[in-house]
């Protein structure tokens, strides 16, 4: 068990196995990047629409009791204030003695595992595992395409990204289908939509960002109302990634230009610009001292933040979904929009390609311990890989394209986003 699974990597396949493997039509003909086309397509297919007026989601009415079992006492919709700022998209909530998203306890027999399986060897650690079974135990009911997620297991809520706005979703309760969320953070500003946002490692913060805003909002969810703590600015710029410093005092976010932003989350400062893609950041992650940017130029990027020197370049034969660092070992998972998943060494070195999907990977990301990912995309599957060599453990279908996924840091539970909702899976080993 002390063995490091990058010691147990095989040698990549060659590259008649990868042509091989890439069944996905390629995307790579000609693209015109600076349109962005790719994601223009890929956000079509996903909602099944062509252009059309986005449909303006009104605040969530008040529950019924015997709707609302999953919210707790004292749970609120926000309503409508202000008319262009953006800093003022939460509406002013009654003074309440308590903070919204007070942390809970977590009382592990809510999702006790079955500790059963035969090749369980007697000292080997329930955290070190793969799961055994994914079970779906929720869905919550978001009412339009659902970009990006995050779920707490500290304060036991879940937290769905739509272009209208990011829905605060209670995980208390035995809930199948919940409709009616704790708090709407929507967006307010004429014109402007979300892409995506992110939690904090600590749960205590929620950055969000997006298109024909002047700024990523910082909100504050240790406070009794939900509000914005702070403005890193970036007007002019459209935002559809983010990420954070493991200490939570740094923010970087990737913009449809191909820039990479970082902010002092102290004093809300720009620290750097970095030119980055030419076109488009398309996902972003922190590991270590270093920034690794994915872009729809096929190009993976590695930034050193203690110096100012060109970054290290990867190339890769189609352009770079999304993004995940291993938490505790020397790699970047990288999934691609031919359904190539691939492992990349962080300090440098040859990637290997573990594993591949029938189709484009929207999502990617490791367990807390880093002894398995989930990957979500065109496929319609929730697919869970073991490391060290990619080995599918459990896929679960859904009806539609899954563009995001989080998991929790109790390691007990998968968030997804689909066409219209959130699905919320319990992790059985």
């Amino acid at each position: 068990m002390a063995t490091r699974s990058s010691d147990w990597l095989q040698q990549t396949p060659g590259v008649d196995t990868v042509h091989q493997l890439d069944t996905w039509p390629s995307w790579d003909s000609e693209p015109r990047f600076w349109q962005d086309v790719l994601t223009e397509q890929l956000w079509q297919i996903f909602t099944g629409i062509q252009e059309r007026p986005r449909r303006r989601i009104l605040s969530p009415a008040t529950p019924s009791p015997s709707s609302s079992e999953g919210s707790r006492k004292g749970s609120t919709g926000l309503g409508t204030v202000g008319e262009e700022v953006f800093s003022h998209m939460a509406q002013e909530l009654p003074v309440k003695t308590y903070q919204f998203l007070k942390p809970i306890c977590w009382d592990p027999e809510d999702f006790e595992n079955t500790w059963n399986r035969p090749d369980a060897l007697p000292w080997q650690s329930k955290k070190l595992a793969v799961p055994h079974r994914v079970e779906k135990i929720r869905r919550l009911e978001h009412g339009e395409p659902v970009l990006a997620t995050a779920v707490s297991s500290f304060t036991r809520h879940a937290f769905t990204c739509g272009r209208g706005g990011v829905k605060v979703w209670s995980l208390v309760g035995q809930v199948v289908e919940a409709r009616f969320p704790e708090s709407y953070l929507r967006v307010q500003t004429q014109g402007a939509y979300l892409r995506t946002c992110l939690l904090f490692s600590n749960s205590t913060a929620l950055l969000t960002g997006g298109h024909n805003l002047t700024s990523v909002s910082l909100w504050d969810l240790t406070a009794p109302s939900l509000y914005v703590r702070a403005e890193l600015p970036c007007a002019g710029l459209t935002c559809q990634a983010l990420a954070a410093s493991p200490e939570d005092n740094l923010a970087f976010a990737g913009f449809t230009d191909g820039s990479v932003r970082i902010w002092d989350l102290r004093n809300q400062s720009v620290v750097r610009d970095l030119p980055g893609h030419l076109n488009g950041a398309k996902s972003i992650a922190v590991k270590d001292q270093h920034i690794w940017t994915g872009g729809l130029d096929a190009c993976l990027r590695c930034w050193d933040l203690r110096t100012t020197g060109e970054p290290q370049e990867y190339q890769f034969e189609s352009q770079i979904m999304s993004l995940s660092p291993s938490p505790w070992e020397d790699w970047v998972l990288v999934g691609t929009a031919n359904g190539q998943q691939w492992l990349q060494p962080s300090l440098g070195g040859q990637k290997h390609m573990v594993g591949c999907k029938d189709g484009t990977i929207l999502g990617l990301k490791f367990s807390p311990l880093g002894q398995w990912w989930v990957s979500v995309g065109t496929d319609n599957l929730v697919s869970v890989f073991s490391m060290p060599m990619g080995t599918t453990v459990v896929q679960v279908p859904e009806t539609s394209s899954i563009m995001c996924c989080d998991v929790s840091p109790s390691n007990h539970l998968i968030v997804t986003g689909s066409r219209d909702h959130a699905s919320v899976y319990q992790i059985t080993y």
